[in-house]
């Protein structure tokens, strides 16, 4: 068992707790993936992850009391379980998906934070060393989802409009969100509207309001809680 991992999940939680049943953590002797939600929670859990690594043992269960015996204010009780694995899985993907269409200085920060965050991602960007899911701009919008988050940042402006056009054109269904300035944003609006298209389905700018500051990672930061603000509203829809 020295050196493997082992995997700690929820199956059962009374009352109020940072995490539901099913949320995942799997942690080895020197590190860690997932959360279980943080807090002396996961402390202890993690601990008796490494004793049971230590001590060569590969299952065990634990129900653990949230308040002041813990030390955290939800005041639930989770119910644990501890199995040894091979390795980590990959957390499941849930929701619709993110297109990201340019992986510049901010898109290639939008990429590393959808890392950690459970919902698809893909990408595109015709510039081959850069290793987007798509180099053809074609084949990425041709086999788009029917609903998806679409969020256009190019290199290019005029590829950034082609793109836009396009899946005004196609009746995308979801979300279009464009970064850009207001100016940007009224002169695709204006071509739009001249090849008879709707330029209300553009967003622009991107992110959420609020969210200030030019600097790659904080519009990145904006433009994934704008896309998971989205994702909610539309799981309440349906």
């Amino acid at each position: 068992m020295r050196g493997g991992w082992i995997l700690v999940e929820i199956v059962r939680v009374l009352g109020s707790a940072p995490r539901g049943e099913g949320t995942k953590m799997w942690v080895n002797s020197d590190s860690q993936v997932g959360s279980i939600g943080g807090g002396r929670l996961e402390f202890l859990a993690t601990e008796r992850a490494r004793e049971m690594i230590a001590e060569g043992s590969s299952e065990a269960v634990a129900s653990l009391p949230l308040g002041p015996a813990l030390s955290q204010c939800c005041g639930g009780i989770v119910d644990l379980i501890f199995n040894a694995v091979e390795r980590p899985e990959n957390e499941p993907y849930q929701g619709f998906a993110m297109i990201l269409y340019g992986l510049g200085h901010v898109g290639s920060a939008v990429s590393r934070i959808m890392e950690t965050v459970p919902h698809p991602l893909v990408t595109f960007d015709d510039r081959e060393d850069l290793g987007a899911s798509f180099i053809d701009v074609s084949a990425v919008i041709d086999s788009a989802p029917e609903k998806a988050y679409h969020l256009v940042m190019t290199y290019s402006h005029e590829l950034d409009f082609e793109i836009c056009r396009r899946l005004v054109e196609r009746n995308t269904g979801g979300f279009i969100s464009l970064i850009g300035s207001k100016s940007k944003k009224a002169r695709f609006a204006s071509r739009l509207r001249k090849l008879g298209l709707d330029s209300e389905r553009i967003n622009c700018p991107i992110g959420v309001v609020g969210i200030r500051g030019k600097e790659p990672t904080v519009i990145a930061v904006s433009a994934v809680a704008e896309f998971l603000l989205w994702q909610n509203a539309e799981a309440l829809s349906e």
